[in-house]
């Protein structure tokens, strides 16, 4: 399978887990107008993670894997916290 389907199968992963075990919201768009890839998590008002691809159909197949790899790692480190923090409450 190609790495970059599997990079954004499991930031979508991730985003919908956000979405159904915790209050936060996530939210991915992907804009073709302006040739952007979006994720932002956000906890009620405060957003705690954003980041953006830029001229996201024009990059390399190696840089999109290590800008969705960076994206993908952020998630993950985020819920590994959370996870963290709800263990020791």
């Amino acid at each position: 399978m190609d790495t970059n389907m599997s990079l954004f199968n499991q930031i979508n992963s991730l985003c919908f887990w956000f979405q159904s075990e915790t209050t936060y919201h996530c939210l991915i768009t992907l804009d073709s107008e302006k040739d952007t890839y979006v994720i932002k998590l956000k906890d009620q008002h405060l957003t705690i993670y954003e980041q953006q691809i830029v001229r996201l159909s024009k990059k390399t197949k190696k840089l999109l894997q290590i800008e969705l790899g960076s994206i993908a790692n952020s998630l993950v480190h985020i819920k590994e916290n959370f996870a963290l923090e709800n263990q020791s409450a």
